[in-house]
């Protein structure tokens, strides 16, 4: 044995005999070497154990007090380890035995999960998402769409020029007006005049009868802005009410029988009931005619009711006197009506904005009113533009906007694809792996294949944000991918089923540990209140048990395979050509990472290195700590739509143009006693006015105090339920109060010669001042919530607005993300001390875990990302990325009991584990550094976040870790117990004559 350094003693057997009293991997095992993409041997060759004599102090004969004594939690999870690398093992031998049967197995198994793609279902409504299901947001929208549902849809066109008060913007308004009017859908052809919705129109009055205001019409029509009617003198409210109501000028015979008389047309508001939709009048126009008709103007030519048609300008310019010379936006509006019927027979879509149902030729007709729209913009002059809001664009965009960026997923993967090919082989014709690296591939499309199908057999909904889960899922199983093949490589030159026993043995172990800390802490998240980011969790954490399947059968099974096939010199990619008398070449064998890893431990581990480390790490952590201290809570549900979109475009326009004026909602109200609490609900009024948090009240009940002051024969009469029914028929179908009609649900039609039915609950209106920061937001809903339970009323009551759902969300996040980090950290904690059986150990891992995330937060807010429900999923999903490179070197560290010194020791575990660590990292960026293109924020935040987490989880894993282990590292595992036998001979090097036995230190 000429050459042979001689072989080292070893230490002495502990003194318990029961296997699972020791931590069980052999100490005559080669350990796992992370060099896998180059297919090196993982047994040290000579030079490199002479270097590595030279380079680590302390290298040699570990002591007694250096091995971990047999502890309580050694013995425990030594039992459990052994057991798993037992199990391991001869999971290894069978695969071996029989890869075709584990393949086909493998696969029948895929089909088998897969069919519960039969009952797959996808979320797409917000609410259902983002918001906490038993949230006060959920509970009133639910009474609402029983109580109030929406039967209106409203699509704007927000017109663009330096002055949209002349003549050819006009022209062009008219013009859109005609498209959209032969505008066709559906198989029967159903036009917009099918889908308007109508309204009475009283045409040829004078100007003088009724001066109505027809917004208050209108926006009640629409369930949106209505103006709440300020305090005004007695004598100002009997002139201008009984001016404008012909119910208190007519008999009530008279008046009832006129209503049924008058006729109804589409509703499509805007500029052009100036010229009551005349087109030979619009097209005769001036400029000098524009300005002076629109100042003139106070009635609808198409309805004729009193209209102030300011309120369809944006960046109005007046001049000297006052009048109207100029704006810079105009808003033209259709509004449709939504066919309950044709929901009611099924023949209905999901509006993924609003979440709810909306008939299909409808949901038809909006798509193609933006498209008309659009082409019209296209068709303008440059000074003049026009942009789209159709009621289903948001849903319509944000969806398409994610599921289109699905390409860059594919575009990660391909490239994921190219990198594993290219590191598993090497670079020559019969060592080169491209079939096992797309076998690799595919076990990890099976693993997304049976967990999409078991959550939808279990009933689990799939959402947009899972669309990321397949290139998640990749990167960790080429994670188990380069462990495995590291394992493989150092049992060069064994028996295939000896390989891959030993293996398993080690690999199995290694992925285990990973998976599982990933698996729990998944599981964990699961338990959250946010519907999105619970789903997410199961499918990840279905998928991820998945992976770990897939890759420790169906991959090992074509991994042995494929190593027959080289045995023989067959062709990597084509396997029936045979290369007969082939020697591989020179440059193949060149690997690069077992000696860049050698230097890199050189310099890592220098005592000046370690102290700068140290250093650097104390300003990163704190660093870290301070920028993500800085982060705030906000969604914004805009921020779902590309800056490349129409929409946007829109969004833009309108808030250049139309300044916030506050987030609408209602106050709604049932089994309310009337009119006895009619006091209270008035004295409610005036603490909303006088709130800092409410800018508009429009109550049903203050105006009819007003309308009934009109009337004589209320005068000195106290109000009975007989008196508030009748008085509130009439009202309810009056130009006073016809806006408030949509504000009561009765038990029974209007009409008018007839009491009014029992009320069974009415809302009142309201507008919030503009709260833009959660704090602001928080203290509006506590005000509302708040006066609404000081009032003593009896029945329900509750609060709603569509921006109370953002609102809710802001408040619930931070809280639900730091319960599932907190979760999330403690979970992992208790994993990776049972599975690393070391206390030391799986705090320094928890640490490195801690870091890792402390450092995401911060280069969040450096990029300028928020705390929302997005980015809570990022965060959870990075505690899992970055204990797999924290948790493969502490176990590699812990199982180094030969090399000596602290020092040694974390030399060895970068040199095991360091390659397939950072091999894993790289496939992990490789595959969402694509996303960068990407114009969607789920797309962008993944990104981000992962990226942070790779490149700062490979940081606290390669080289802060290392080093804190260098100076404070727990002691190995104990040896494993030895059969009882003679003492170990020793051997010299010229020579089979036994030495003399040691004595004992």
């Amino acid at each position: 044995m000429n050459g042979k350094a001689p072989s080292p003693p070893p230490a002495s057997p502990p003194t318990a005999k029961h296997p699972c009293a020791v931590h069980p991997t052999p100490a005559s095992d080669t350990e796992v070497r992370g060099d896998a993409g180059g297919g090196s041997s993982g047994v040290r060759d000579e030079e490199k154990g002479k270097q590595q004599a030279g380079d680590e102090e302390g290298a040699g004969d570990p002591h007694p007090e250096d091995v971990e004594e047999a502890g309580c939690l050694a013995r425990v999870s030594g039992c459990l380890t052994l057991g798993l690398e037992d199990f391991f093992e001869r999971h290894g031998r069978r695969v071996a035995s029989s890869p075709r049967l584990v393949v086909v197995s493998c696969l029948a198994l895929t089909a088998l999960c897969s069919a519960g793609l039969l009952t797959f279902t996808k979320e797409n409504r917000p609410y259902k998402l983002w918001l906490p299901q038993e949230s006060e947001f959920i509970k009133v929208m639910d009474w609402q769409v029983h109580n109030f549902p929406t039967d209106y849809r409203r699509h704007v066109a927000v017109w663009e020029a330096d002055n949209v008060l002349r003549a050819d913007v006009v022209k062009e308004m008219w013009r859109l007006h005609s498209r959209v009017s032969s505008l066709m859908v559906g198989p029967n052809h159903t036009s917009w005049s099918d889908l308007c919705a109508r309204v009475p129109t009283m045409p040829g009055l004078d100007d003088a009868l009724p001066d109505y205001d027809y917004e208050d019409f209108d926006y009640g029509v629409l369930g949106g802005k209505r103006r709440r009617r300020r305090r005004r003198q007695a004598s100002a409210v009997v002139t201008d009410m009984s001016r404008e109501d012909l119910s208190l000028s007519l008999p009530r015979e008279q008046y009832c029988d006129s209503l049924s008389t008058l006729p109804k047309v589409c509703l499509e508001t805007g500029l052009l009931e100036v010229w009551g939709h005349r087109e030979e009048v619009i097209m005769a126009l001036t400029d000098e005619q524009v300005v002076a008709d629109l100042n003139a103007a106070h009635i609808s030519q198409v309805f004729g009711y009193q209209s102030n048609f300011t309120r369809y300008l944006g960046s109005v310019t007046h001049d000297a006197e006052g009048r109207i010379v100029g704006a810079g936006a105009a808003l033209q509006v259709w509004v449709s009506a939504l066919d309950r019927a044709a929901v009611g027979d099924g023949e209905a879509v999901i509006d993924h904005g609003s979440g709810e149902l909306v008939d299909a030729v409808g949901y038809a007709w909006e798509q193609t009113w933006v498209e008309a729209v659009l082409n019209t913009s296209a068709r303008l002059p440059q000074d003049m533009r026009v942009f789209a809001q159709a009621a289903s664009s948001f849903g319509t965009v944000s969806d398409e906007n994610i599921w289109g960026d699905v390409k860059w997923l594919v575009v990660g993967m391909v490239a994921m694809s190219i990198f594993v090919n290219g590191t598993l082989g090497r670079r020559n014709l019969v060592q080169q792996r491209p079939l096992l690296a797309f076998m690799g591939m595919t076990s990890v499309m099976q693993a997304v294949g049976i967990s999409y199908g078991l959550c939808s057999l279990l009933g689990v909904p799939y959402c947009t944000v899972n669309s990321i889960l397949p290139i998640l899922l990749l990167g960790l199983g080429v994670d188990d991918m380069f462990v495995i093949m590291a394992a493989w490589e150092a049992g060069a030159g064994k028996d295939l089923k000896e390989r891959a026993g030993h293996a398993m043995r080690h690999a199995g172990v290694a992925i285990t540990v990973t998976s599982l800390t990933d698996v729990t802490a998944f599981a964990v998240g699961a338990t959250t209140a946010l519907p999105a980011l619970r789903s997410f969790c199961l499918y990840a954490s279905m998928g991820i048990l998945a992976v770990f399947v897939m890759q420790s059968t169906f991959f090992v099974a074509w991994l042995v395979m494929d190593e027959r096939r080289l045995q023989q010199h067959r062709n990597g990619l084509m396997w029936c050509v045979t290369h007969r008398d082939w020697n591989p070449n020179a440059c193949s064998q060149w690997d690069l990472m077992p000696a860049a890893f050698r230097q890199w431990c050189r310099l890592l581990l220098s005592t000046p290195f370690r102290v700068l480390v140290l250093l650097f790490t104390g300003c990163l952590v704190a660093c870290s700590v301070w920028a993500a201290t800085n982060l705030h809570r906000e969604f914004d549900p805009t921020w779902f739509i590309p800056t490349s979109s129409y929409l946007h475009n829109t969004f833009r326009a309108t808030t250049r143009h139309f300044p916030e004026t506050g987030q609408e909602g209602y106050i709604y109200f049932s089994n309310v006693t009337l009119p006895e609490e009619l006091p209270e609900l008035n004295r409610l009024v005036d603490a909303l006015v006088e709130s800092r948090v409410v800018t508009e009240v429009n109550a049903w009940f203050t105006t009819l105090r007003e309308y009934m002051a009109l009337q004589s024969k209320f005068d000195n009469t106290t109000l009975t339920y007989a008196i508030l029914q009748d008085t509130l028929s009439l009202f309810l179908q009056s130009s006073s109060g016809a806006s408030y009609r949509q504000d009561f649900a009765i038990d029974g039609a209007l009409d008018c010669r007839r009491p009014a039915p029992p009320i069974i609950s009415f809302r009142i209106g309201i507008t919030h001042r503009p709260a833009t920061s959660p704090a602001a937001q928080e203290a509006a809903l506590h005000t509302i919530r708040t006066l609404l339970d000081e009032v003593p009323v009896g029945g329900f009551r509750a609060a709603w607005a569509q921006a109370y759902g953002v609102w809710e969300t802001n408040e619930v996040v931070g809280e639900e993300l730091l319960r599932n980090v907190l979760s999330a950290g403690a979970t992992v904690g208790v994993v990776t001390l049972v599975l690393l059986a070391s206390l030391p150990a799986a705090l320094l891992v928890l640490g490195a875990v801690i870091a890792t995330v402390a450092g995401v937060g911060g280069t969040m807010w450096v990029w300028g990302l928020t705390i929302d429900t997005v980015s809570c999923i990022a965060i959870v999903l990075s505690i899992g990325l970055s204990v797999d490179y924290a948790a493969h070197v502490a176990h590699a560290f812990l199982a180094a009991r030969e090399a000596g010194s602290r020092r040694a020791r974390a030399r060895e575990a970068v040199l095991n584990v360091g390659g397939a660590v950072l091999l894993g990292g790289l496939s992990t960026m490789l595959s969402f550094v694509v996303l960068v293109a990407s114009t969607s924020h789920v797309f962008i935040t993944f990104f981000k976040v992962f990226m942070a987490a790779s490149v700062l989880g490979l940081y606290y894993g390669l080289v802060f870790l290392p080093v804190v282990l260098s100076f404070i590292g727990p002691k190995p595992y104990p040896a494993p117990p030895r059969p009882e036998k003679l003492p170990p001979q020793h051997y010299s090097n010229d020579a089979f004559t036994p030495d003399a036995p040691r004595s004992p230190a």
